[in-house]
């Protein structure tokens, strides 16, 4: 086994799947570690599909890159070069598969670098990748887990695979009300709707039950290696929940989102090249007065249902506000009902509003005239909209969304839920109310929005919590593996 050295330059290496979800907020932290320790080394490495959407113009997949800020990209193997589809390569291929290869091929770029006489002194992983502290004992190297998700998920998916499966699974049989909540260790009762969806799942049958074999696996190596835990939150938002699993040093690092618009990793999307103009949409903006928009986008994973479209069109219209809409190339079709049935295509107006298949959402968010956000409430999302004061409307559909709306809604304050019908989807009626209520004159969930974005900034400026976390980590040579 190898030995990293007590006296050396610091360098870490990022590590993560190639979802957009996790490469966006792991390149943000490493840009945060630089900028906190100037001296330290920072390679960034994801799986090969993942760095050639970043970089297309490379000349082959697995070619190495340096940033602006001096970042090195070095991509890793999972296995699926082109991309993983389930459909194409089956539910049950991923997870064995991306654990083999990506042990295999990771351990060659740590080899590759100590090579070259600059040795990893640290590893740094999102969730996806719980495989990777394996790669970094092998080499002597101490790892940390970056979760990317709230503290409040963090200690949900704890309790639920030490002992409290049970209690949770009976909270969706059938029979539960939907106010039934359960009283997990170090958190408040949390009622059915606030937990992460995945919990729900008990059949190896149903087609996210990957997602939870692989939590299981990560949490059984966090029990084994017992590594930091950095967390994408803030002290101010989730002060008991950082310390609701006291097996673990839970670290808030967050919020971890672009300082300003000019940031390079502020507008990073992996699944569509830039070819809309952000002009059309910018001075669409700039011709409406303060407040006046709603801002309409639910992520780049889970498509939206025809009905659903089709609600969320009729309930904004509804509203008398104009509203910009991010429709993914697959969603883009979005029927106005008073034009005979003809549709509107992304990058088009509708009526007064405007759909468009991709924006620079920081650039958006921080526009004056956006006066709430309806989003389905991942959290890079919400991070983004709570630091530029923009109060939401919550429409969560999977994973760690419904706790994230519960945040946004009983936590801050800064935003409303929207409720579901027995279907699943939030009707034309119920998304007006909750519009209305964001964009009327009472302004209290305004006065929260921007309070939260206050006690954010706070956080990550100079001196502020997660400012003095992330240097303590940046700095500092943390405990073996």
């Amino acid at each position: 086994m190898e030995s990293a050295p007590s006296q050396q330059q610091q360098h870490l290496l990022f590590v993560t799947n190639p979802m957009q979800g996790h490469i966006n907020p792991a390149r943000r932290l490493a840009a945060r570690v630089m900028t906190s320790n100037p001296n330290a080394r920072v390679t960034f490495c994801t799986a090969i599909s993942g760095h050639r959407r970043l970089f297309p113009s490379l000349s082959s997949p697995d070619a190495e890159t340096v940033d602006g800020a001096g970042v090195l990209y070095m991509p890793y193997s999972d296995g699926f070069d082109e991309g993983y589809n389930p459909v194409v390569h089956g539910l049950g291929t991923y997870k064995a598969r991306a654990r083999e290869t990506g042990r295999e091929t990771l351990s060659a770029v740590v080899s590759r670098l100590a090579a070259r006489g600059v040795p990893v002194t640290r590893v740094v992983y999102t969730f996806l990748v719980g495989w990777v502290p394996e790669v970094a004992r092998l080499h002597g190297v101490p790892a940390a887990l970056y979760w990317i998700q709230p503290a409040a998920v963090f200690a949900v998916y704890y309790h639920y695979f030490h002992g409290h499966d049970a209690a949770l699974a009976a909270l969706f049989a059938d029979g539960s009300g939907s106010d039934a909540s359960v009283q997990l260790p170090g958190l408040p009762p949390v009622k059915r709707d606030a937990l992460p969806s995945v919990v729900s799942i008990t059949s190896p049958d149903h087609r996210h039950y990957m997602i939870i074999a692989m939590m299981r696996e990560l949490f059984a190596s966090l029990d084994e290696h017992r590594p930091t835990v950095l967390v994408n939150t803030f002290d101010a938002l989730e002060p008991d929940v950082l310390r609701a699993v006291p097996q673990f040093e839970l670290s808030a690092v967050g919020p971890v989102v672009p300082a300003d618009d000019d940031d390079p990793t502020s507008s990073s999307d992996l699944f569509l090249r830039r070819h809309d103009d952000a002009k059309a949409y910018m001075e669409w903006l700039d011709a409406k007065p303060d407040r006046s928009v709603v801002y309409v986008s639910f992520g780049s994973i889970l498509s939206m249902s025809a009905r659903q479209a089709e609600e969320m069109r009729r309930g904004l219209k509804a509203t008398g506000w104009p509203y910009l809409w991010v429709a993914r190339e697959r969603d883009n079709n979005i029927k106005d009902s008073d034009s005979s049935g003809t549709t509107t295509t992304a990058g088009e107006q509708l009526g007064s509003s405007m759909v468009v298949e991709w924006c620079d959402q920081l650039r958006v968010l921080s526009h004056r005239a956006v006066g709430c956000f309806v989003t389905h409430c991942g959290w890079n999302s919400t991070l983004e909209s709570l630091t530029r004061g923009v109060p939401m409307v919550a429409v969560p559909q999977w994973t760690d969304q419904p706790t994230v709306a519960w945040l946004v809604e009983e936590r801050m304050g800064a935003g409303v839920r929207a409720r579901v019908d027995a279907e699943g989807v939030v009707d034309r009626g119920e998304l007006r109310r909750c519009v209305e209520l964001v964009m009327g004159d009472d302004g209290e969930v305004r006065a929260q929005a921007a309070l939260w974005k206050e006690r954010a900034s706070e956080a990550v400026a100079p001196g502020g919590t997660s400012d003095k976390n992330i240097r303590a980590f940046a700095s500092v040579e943390q405990p073996g593996v």
